[in-house]
């Protein structure tokens, strides 16, 4: 068996799955970075809210919202198989659930902080 034998051997899975039809092209960074400055800016008017149970709520669905954002397009999530999407948005969503799940601790605890 020569080199060159061993070289086209070590490419035979090129034929099956060619890299140029996993190519799926950029998405609009810029599109992406503006939609997450906006979600950070709801998140810093959302600080002003007086009602604390609103005001985290939208903290969390902004945060939420960023890091799906990020998880898909930064992560390349997007164009993973379906069977890995599944398992990482199981993952996330049984880590809401925890949150969601000890939440209501929240306001039982004396929060130390001074309002004007």
């Amino acid at each position: 068996m020569n080199n060159d034998t061993r070289i086209n051997e070590g490419l035979a899975h090129e034929v099956v799955f060619p890299a140029e039809q996993d190519y799926h092209g950029h998405p609009n960074y810029l599109k992406i970075y503006f939609a997450l400055l906006f979600l950070f800016g709801i998140s810093l008017v959302a600080s002003y809210i007086d009602n604390f149970m609103v005001m985290v709520s939208i903290v969390f669905l902004a945060s939420a919202m960023k890091a799906l954002l990020v998880i898909n397009y930064f992560m390349h999530l997007k164009w993973e198989p379906l069977i890995l999407q599944i398992m990482i948005y199981l993952a996330l969503f049984t880590l809401t659930a925890l949150i969601v799940g000890v939440y209501s601790d929240i306001p039982m605890v004396t929060h130390d902080v001074y309002r004007p």
